[in-house]
């Protein structure tokens, strides 16, 4: 790993964590809610990684389109679809909770992983890690 402080290797190391446990659960046919809130738990803490590295404050959020935003305002050369960062988000939260007033979600799990992947990639790639 690059040279990095502890606490930003953790927050690596425990994104990958769940990088694996959402892979396990896919390679398993797991079930999908938990495998998306593993994906977005990693792409949240290697985004809080990254702010760390930069030494920027990081908040007490899920967001991954907040978190992005503050990354990009730190790096405009970072660049992450909103609309991508806010269907994970989605798929990891509010897919988590029944609603009675609306029929279970449909969650596209094959197009959640690439995008989880990619994403993941962009953020390893900027964290300096090897994979």
């Amino acid at each position: 790993m690059a040279n990095h402080t502890p606490l930003v290797e953790a927050w690596i190391r425990y994104a990958e964590d769940d990088w694996q446990d959402s892979q396990i659960l896919a390679s398993a046919g797991g079930n999908g809610r938990s495998i998306c809130f593993h994906v977005q738990q990693c792409i949240e803490k290697l985004f809080k990684a990254e702010l760390m590295r930069l030494k920027l404050p990081v908040p007490k959020t899920h967001n991954l389109r907040e978190l992005s935003d503050l990354l990009h305002q730190a790096d405009n050369r970072w660049i992450a679809e909103t609309m991508t960062l806010n269907r994970l988000s989605r798929a990891a939260v509010d897919f988590r909770y029944p609603d009675p007033s609306e029929p279970e979600p449909e969650i596209d799990l094959a197009f959640i992983l690439q995008i989880a992947s990619e994403l993941r990639s962009l953020l390893l790639d900027r964290l300096g890690t090897c994979r």
